[in-house]
């Protein structure tokens, strides 16, 4: 089976499994195949906004001091290999061949989610690629999530928001306490400023877990994500001996699409609310007298209107556009979201390329500078459009050096 016959059956997994909760198949598939996690200690990330830039920050820094690192996040902006990588480097067609063929010789394969098969196709390229190490990022939530049949040398929970509701729950307290499942007994907690809840405060406390809080606040939240980076690494000197000059230069790093500036196009993948008000907060902070034109699309289950609600406030416009995904908001929904709004804020075109297009002109001819935000689906064919660098995607991922915000 090719690469791509190989991928187009895992995408398909979920809608032959349907929608599940819990923890069964992982916890299965895990015994079924000699527990991989267990053979190279794991850090386990989770929460609402930052976990994948942290998660890369710390991968980044142990990499630095002469590691080997695995890496697992979700989703992907441009191709399924950015999900797994080991120093960097991401895994090849040939290994994602060859160990998703494994998996589904495995007997009940169908009842597998994309999620599980994936996280279980990280797992096993770690152990194949021998890592010393290797660096685990909550998919959705936490307790139930397919990634926490690990036990970590530490557990790491990034902030806490209101997203998923139909799935973590209504109220922040569940939410909360859904992420704080990844708590293992005896195993230490860092939390994020924005993660301090009484849920997992009293899940630390069932488990015996000590505690550790980043007070980093800044109105700038990859500063907020160095915080919690930093105290992570602190805590991890007593396996691994971190070079101080690899945390400076690992704190340098953010994965693309995170307060991104190629030119006059910012590209940030902030999809809830709290992340636009941090992205706003960005905007507003390294550009005091700038214009902002805004072209969006988001998902269903990320309270969109709010989102909309607080771009409105500052976009000179917005376009609005449909991710090609099922669980994307279509245009009429997101219009509906701002009826009290002038008409003429807004404004959509028959495909996403055509209104990059547009709004790329209109901003170039007003001064203004075009802010590409919300889901993580938009993002690749908005880049491909404005023939924009993918960052060497193929192989690498995450350089150090950034264009300079103020360029």
């Amino acid at each position: 089976m090719s690469y791509d016959q190989i991928i187009e059956r895992l995408y398909k997994a979920s809608v032959l499994s349907g929608n599940k909760t819990g923890l069964d198949n992982a916890l299965d598939l895990d015994q079924r195949l000699g527990h991989p996690a267990s053979l190279y200690p794991t850090i386990h990330i989770a929460g609402s906004n930052g976990k994948g830039s942290v998660a890369t920050k710390i991968a980044k820094a142990l990499e630095l001091s002469n590691y080997r690192v695995g890496l697992y996040t979700s989703p992907h902006l441009f191709s399924f290999r950015e999900r797994i990588a080991v120093n960097s480097t991401f895994i090849s067609e040939e290994d994602v061949v060859e160990i998703l063929t494994k998996l589904f010789a495995i007997e009940d394969t169908s009842k597998l989610t994309f999620f599980e098969l994936t996280t279980f196709l990280a797992f096993e390229y770690f152990r194949k690629a021998a890592v010393d190490v290797a660096v685990i990022e909550t998919g959705l939530g936490g307790r139930l999530d397919a990634t926490n049949v690990i036990q970590p040398i530490l557990s790491v929970i990034t902030s806490i928001s209101c997203e998923h509701t139909s799935t973590l729950g209504s109220e922040i307290e569940q939410i909360a306490a859904q992420k704080a499942g990844i708590i293992k007994e005896n195993i230490p907690v860092i939390l994020g400023p924005k993660a301090r809840f009484q849920s997992i405060y009293d899940r630390a406390k069932q488990m015996n877990s000590p505690v550790f809080v980043s007070k980093k606040i800044s109105h700038f939240f990859d500063e907020e994500n160095n915080g919690i980076a930093q105290l992570t690494l602190n805590h991890l000197d007593s396996y691994f001996d971190i070079q101080p000059v690899a945390i400076l230069d690992a704190l340098l790093v953010r994965p693309p699409c995170r307060f991104e500036r190629i030119g006059d196009v910012i590209f940030d993948v902030a999809h809830n609310p709290e992340a636009i008000f941090c992205l706003l907060q960005a905007l507003h902070s390294f550009f005091p007298n700038g214009k902002f034109r805004f072209l969006v699309g988001f998902s269903k289950d990320k309270e969109y209107d709010r989102c909309l609600e607080l771009i409105a406030d500052v976009a000179t416009h917005i376009h609005l556009v449909q991710a090609d995904s099922p669980r994307a908001a279509t245009i009429e929904e997101m219009k509906a979201a701002l009826t009290n709004e002038d008409p003429r804020l807004l404004s959509s075109s028959p495909s996403l390329a055509q209104a990059v297009t547009e709004a790329q002109s209109e901003a170039h001819c007003r001064g203004e500078l075009l802010v590409i935000s919300g889901s993580f689906y938009i993002m690749a064919e908005a880049k491909n459009t404005l023939q924009l660098s993918t960052l060497g995607l193929n192989e690498k991922i995450f350089p150090a050096a950034f264009s300079s915000l103020s360029n």
